[in-house]
């Protein structure tokens, strides 16, 4: 992590406080070191709202930064729960949350957030998905899953419809023979959230699948977000399926995140990853062969016989 104070480049985390209420509905407040770099003071709630630390979020930041820093000022010890701790991004201003991969940037989440409405925050859970979101389990193929579910097609109307997640993208039809199927959305940059604001919905389970881009690059808002609604058994195996085939994407799409080999780290701590080259034998070192076999090129003394470009004695010749 290499968010900076105005003073040296050590991460700062302020003692654990009591949230109140005004503060809970603004959790972050930007700042400026002396080194002209911006960082959020950002309030990284444990476990519940009533207990929270203070983190200087910089440009680089990742969640599994923000997790050690926590975990050695103590404020992870005594916690009841399973599985290992993440940071889940909490959207209220759309009712929903998600967990943060340890390699993904603070700073990125933060972005797609409307910055009129600050009452998104972060907050540190234990849950089981952190061993199938870890880094070694991303999978060497992108995940598929398929079955029918209630899908929200406008808001409070719901229509049966078949989903299938394949190629890392979700596919809708009416039918599972998939005839009138359409994209509904890639896995670039959309993530699977669960719903924590109360939904009516046809099923038990909720979930959605939110772009994790601005809103404002939509020219229809109606393709931001995508609700779903199914039994819970089936919601969470469709949730685990889309974390997983996302990491997937993250994976192919942003290597450098996960290539920390041949790094370089410059003045700001930063690393900047260099794609590894192949090496090679001498004997397969020699110079690239021509696509054409050219004549040798000719002095002006020696001019070429004409500059005609078609056929000579033909029509548009102007060689007899």
């Amino acid at each position: 992590m290499n968010a900076r104070t105005s003073n040296d480049d050590q991460r700062k985390i302020s003692r654990p406080r009591t949230a109140s209420s005004a503060e809970a509905e603004h959790p972050s407040r930007p700042s400026i070191t002396a080194r002209n770099a911006v960082v959020a003071q950002q309030r990284v709630f444990v476990g519940n709202l009533q207990q929270f630390n203070t983190v200087e979020i910089g440009p680089t930041t990742t969640a599994g930064d923000v997790i050690t820093m926590m975990d050695s000022e103590g404020a992870l010890v005594g916690w009841a729960g399973t599985g290992g701790w993440m940071v889940f991004e909490v959207a209220q201003d759309f009712g929903m949350e998600r967990p943060i991969r340890s390699y993904e940037l603070l700073a990125d989440v933060q972005s797609s957030w409307l910055k009129d409405k600050t009452v998104n925050y972060f907050i540190l859970k234990l849950t089981p998905l952190a061993v199938p979101l870890a880094r070694s389990a991303i999978p060497s193929s992108s995940p598929t899953h398929s079955g029918y579910v209630e899908w929200e097609a406008k808001k409070g109307k719901w229509s049966k419809r078949w989903v299938q997640l394949r190629e890392h993208s979700l596919w809708l039809s009416k039918r599972d023979n998939r005839k009138d199927e359409v994209l509904i959305c890639s896995l670039s940059n959309f993530d699977a959230y669960f719903v924590t604001r109360p939904h009516r919905a046809p099923k038990p389970f909720t979930f959605s699948i939110k772009s994790t881009d601005k809103l404002s690059f939509f020219e229809n808002t109606s393709d931001y977000l995508h609700t779903f609604s199914c039994s819970e058994k089936d919601g969470r195996v469709w949730i685990e399926k889309i974390l997983i085939a996302r990491s997937y994407v993250l994976h192919q799409e942003r290597n450098v995140l996960f290539n920390p080999k041949s790094s370089v780290s410059g003045p700001s701590g930063a690393t900047v990853s260099r794609s590894g080259t192949r090496k090679r034998s001498s004997s397969a070192q020699r110079p690239a062969q021509p696509l054409l076999n050219l004549p040798p090129f000719t002095s002006a003394a020696q001019p070429f016989p004409h500059h005609d470009v078609f056929e000579p004695g033909s029509l548009l010749s102007k060689q007899p």
